[in-house]
């Protein structure tokens, strides 16, 4: 019997949730958005989005890290 296929919108929330919890000082609709426009990209460049998820893990976590960076900034200014 074959594996069923991951379910694009399945592997989508866990990685949100994961990038949540390690970006906790990101707001989780940045999260949200950041791992949205990273699998958009993905699209974009019509790639499956759950055979592109380490692509779109690196984009949301590249854009996570700004955002950390800026709210940690803003916190200690």
């Amino acid at each position: 019997m074959p594996t069923a296929r991951p379910n694009a919108l399945a592997v989508m929330l866990e990685l949100a949730q994961r990038l949540a919890e390690e970006f906790d000082t990101v707001p989780l609709a940045q999260v949200s958005r950041a791992v949205k426009a990273a699998a958009e990209a993905a699209r974009l460049f019509g790639e499956d989005v759950t055979a592109a998820l380490p692509t779109v893990e690196r984009i949301a976590r590249e854009d996570l890290a700004v955002l950390s960076e800026a709210a940690s900034a803003a916190v200690t200014a």
